[in-house]
């Protein structure tokens, strides 16, 4: 049974989400899965070209309803990521107010897992309008914390930060760091390690990076599963 650690609004963290022969055999298929470069089919901005190069595996859907056009793999798998995606489900069901509820604030989920290898991050960012909500969970099978790859969650943005802001450039932020957009991100934010079988859940309104993977880390890799709480289409 998974444990509350951190609950407050549009987040939630929760460890020992899996048994652990579930988390063993989970974290065994995705070192056995196939991955790709994040840029490999083109340029994903969300990733900025000082980000590194993370791996992405290939995804599944939770689509109950048929409601997403989607040719590739959806559950039920008959495989142990359909475990991970129920945890995911209950977890969501028993605190609607992070990501919403079930039926109703969304009716599908979209997953993958991530590959973090030294000097790869992922820049500032909020999550599409068509997401309710995200999460990540981490399966590495140890983290020190001097490894980096933190996720940084911030308050919501705040658009009226900008007036108070010192002036910032104009350049769109996947060109360069000198845009306008983190003058609507507080200077506070919360630090969450990727501990391994740690679930995190995030509202659509949290802006959230993900610090670089430092060179203490060296030949250990940041291995987490994310995922996407989709509106109905």
């Amino acid at each position: 049974m998974s444990s509350i650690v951190l609950h407050q609004g549009g987040l939630l963290v929760a460890d020992g989400l899996l048994g652990a022969n579930a988390l063993a055999t989970l974290r065994d298929h995705v070192a056995q899965s196939d991955y790709r470069g994040v840029h490999g089919q083109k340029w994903d901005r969300v990733w900025r070209l000082w980000d590194g190069n993370p791996q992405r595996g290939p995804s599944v859907y939770y689509d109950p309803d048929g409601r997403f056009d989607w040719k590739g793999p959806a559950y039920p798998t008959g495989t142990v990521v359909d475990q991970l995606i129920d945890a995911v489900r209950t977890l969501s069901a028993l605190h609607p107010d992070v990501a919403g509820a079930e039926c109703v604030d969304w009716a599908g989920i979209y997953l993958c897992p991530w590959l973090y290898p030294v000097g790869s991050a992922l820049s500032l960012h909020q999550d599409a309008a068509k997401y309710t909500g995200s999460f990540a969970f981490f399966l590495h099978a140890r983290w020190r914390l001097h490894w980096g790859g933190e996720l940084f969650v911030y308050p919501p943005a705040s658009p009226a930060g900008l007036a108070a802001s010192p002036a910032l450039g104009n350049d769109l932020p996947w060109i360069s760091d000198d845009g306008p957009d983190e003058a609507m991100i507080s200077d506070v934010a919360l630090a969450i390690a990727p501990n391994p079988n740690r679930l995190v859940l995030l509202g659509e309104d949290r802006p959230h990076r993900v610090a670089r993977v430092d060179q203490n880390a060296g030949a250990h890799v940041r291995v987490s599963i994310a995922g996407f709480f989709l509106r109905a289409p």
